[in-house]
């Protein structure tokens, strides 16, 4: 029996993911740069806090010590997915090697992420929220929204020599 071909490959994907939303006549997305350095900043701050400290994080979340210790060997391994996650995506974003579908798949895990953790991390924190508790939610909601924009203006990303560039809104060539 032969093994069925795929309708579309990686490359078709990637075009129309990119295609999404895209007007020719667009210019460059000059904010895409500050957008992704954020997003790059938030995760890997995240990440190393629950690499190097998921007890604290852990005790934030729960006074319970059995729930503490659950926790904290869920929040470390978050953290080892975080990094992993960060490296592939600043990869395809820095190589051009699929960043929509990348982001796309990022915006998707963020989302399930953030619904899964509502309902098993979260549940006493949310009982009685602080203020850090807020932000801390706003910086993820914050965060997804940015992986939107990056799949929503994907055909509009800056060239790759300009991908790292944070002055790019101020230069005149675009």
């Amino acid at each position: 029996m032969r093994e069925p071909k795929p309708l579309v490959s990686a490359e078709e994907l990637e075009a129309l993911i990119q295609g999404w939303g895209a007007v020719p006549s667009q210019s460059v997305d000059k904010f895409f740069p500050a957008r992704f350095f954020y997003a790059f900043l938030m995760i890997l701050i995240a990440a190393l806090w629950l690499l190097f400290d998921s007890a604290s994080a852990a005790k934030m979340l729960s006074p319970d010590p059995v729930n503490q210790a659950r926790l904290q060997n869920f929040l470390y391994l978050r953290g080892w997915f975080m990094l992993s996650a960060l490296t592939v995506g600043s990869y395809s974003y820095l190589r051009n090697w699929y960043p929509a579908i990348v982001f796309s798949a990022a915006l998707v895990v963020g989302l399930t992420n953030l619904v899964s953790d509502i309902f098993t991390v979260y549940p006493e924190r949310l009982a009685n929220p602080t203020p850090f508790f807020t932000v801390f939610l706003l910086m993820r909601l914050v965060l997804l929204w940015v992986f939107y924009m990056a799949i929503k203006n994907a055909s509009r990303m800056p060239e790759i020599k300009d991908r790292t560039n944070l002055l790019l809104p101020f230069k005149r060539s675009h």
